[in-house]
């Protein structure tokens, strides 16, 4: 049986200003995982690493699950305004997350996440998160 997600995506971007580990740090705290670094450049020439995540399947969905069931009920909410069809778009604060707390954030300083859902398992992801909410509290 396959699994009702089919991809987590999480990134992060580290300018030259920025503690490298602590960036990573935010990002480990925010899902777990192999990570693959690229480097770029900026609009004015400096270097950016990315960071990037991947998970597939169960993997993905049990990353999902650690997030869901980490986020306070606020912060659960604005997360579901992310959602687009049968994916899930959140940015998390770096600052937080390195100290190891989830909050949503409207900023460009945050680690980036995508959630697929299976189209045939997931056809409505909101309702589809609210019941891993739920069944994450008892």
């Amino acid at each position: 049986m396959s699994c009702p997600v089919s991809l987590l995506h999480a990134r992060v971007y580290i300018h030259a200003t920025e503690d490298p580990d602590r960036v990573i740090q935010a990002l480990k705290n925010v899902v777990s995982g192999r990570y693959v670094a690229t480097v770029a450049r900026g609009h004015h020439g400096n270097v950016i690493n990315i960071v990037q995540v991947r998970l597939e399947d169960c993997e993905a969905l049990e990353a999902l699950k650690s997030i869901v069931a980490r986020l306070d009920d606020i912060e659960f909410l604005v997360m579901l305004s992310g959602i687009e069809g049968t994916r899930l778009y959140a940015k998390f604060d770096k600052q937080y997350a390195y100290r190891g707390v989830l909050k949503i954030s409207h900023s460009d300083d945050v680690v980036y996440v995508e959630v697929r859902g299976r189209a045939l398992a997931v056809d409505d992801m909101r309702s589809f998160l609210l019941s891993m909410r739920e069944a994450l509290k008892r």
